[in-house]
């Protein structure tokens, strides 16, 4: 009798271990379940909200028409987010480097659409490719998100004298409009800041 009242109390005692244990990893569990959805919702608040352009926007260094996201010609629409969160839009690659070395503004975040899907990508995680397409401002520089898109398109469009190219060329050209700008209205009399001048070819 003794002992199976004693059995019966070593059975009643690991059934309340293993209830306690579950309890425990039931919790932790949960616990971690908890620390996931708050990542989650910490990724979804810091996530960009891209602003868009509309009909009426202008570029902010040419005063040019920006085209939008439904546009054919948006897919060279570029963007730059300010520090201070403003945000400015430009009808092509040059005018928003240009902008940004005629005003000294630092600090910025800067974005160019992708070609295929016209959707936002970092300036400098993009693919530069260099062709014989229009643009707003005759750049002809087009900008993909996925490299392996960038390398297609160039194997697909030998036509158009596609190719390869980076930010150092895009750079290069950029820089060379903005000092033939500056020369012509040095000439004219004009020491004024270059942006909201006339069409820049």
């Amino acid at each position: 009798m003794k002992k199976f009242m004693y059995a019966a109390l070593i059975g009643v005692s690991s059934i309340g271990i293993l209830t306690a244990c579950g309890g425990q990893d039931e919790a932790q569990s949960t616990d971690r379940k908890g620390e996931i959805t708050a990542a989650k919702e910490a990724n979804d608040s810091t996530a960009v909200q891209h602003e868009e352009p509309n009909e009426n926007t202008v570029c902010a260094f040419c005063n040019m028409k920006v085209y939008t996201k439904e546009e054919e010609m948006g897919k060279f629409t570029a963007k730059l987010v300010k520090a201070d969160g403003e945000t400015l839009f430009f009808d092509d690659i040059g005018c928003m480097l240009n902008y940004e070395r005629d005003m000294e503004v630092k600090n910025n975040k800067k974005y160019v659409r992708d070609y295929k899907t016209y959707d936002w990508v970092e300036m400098n995680e993009a693919t530069v490719v260099k062709a014989d397409i229009q643009t707003p401002m005759k750049y002809g520089f087009a900008f993909f998100k996925d490299k392996t898109e960038a390398e297609s398109y160039v194997k697909e469009n030998t036509n158009l004298h596609a190719a390869l190219s980076n930010w150092e060329q895009v750079e290069k050209m950029a820089l060379e409009r903005y000092n033939m700008k500056k020369m012509k209205q040095d000439a004219d009399g004009n020491d004024g800041h270059t942006h909201g001048n006339n069409h820049m070819n």
